[in-house]
């Protein structure tokens, strides 16, 4: 979904975060998705779970749960729509 304000998006992830864990994402072409277990540093950034995310429209976003060793638990992906 588009996000409030240009060149974001709004995403929404269900079910919610894991008490302890945290969110992390990619935006790319097509990017890879991670396997469970996996550690996901290099090439994420960190997401709050509510903010906009700023992207181009048409790219895929990988969102990525970690837990506290940013061990991935949880993982989906989406096409980008954008304001």
């Amino acid at each position: 979904m588009a996000g409030s304000t240009s060149g974001t998006t709004k995403i929404t992830v269900v079910p919610i975060l894991t008490s302890g864990n945290s969110y992390k994402y990619k935006i790319a072409a097509n990017p890879t998705m991670p396997k469970l277990g996996v550690t996901c540093t290099t090439g994420y950034k960190t997401w709050d779970g509510v903010s906009d995310i700023e992207a181009t429209s048409g790219m895929k976003i990988v969102i990525v749960e970690v837990d506290s060793m940013n061990k991935c638990v949880g993982v989906g992906s989406a096409i980008l729509e954008v304001a």
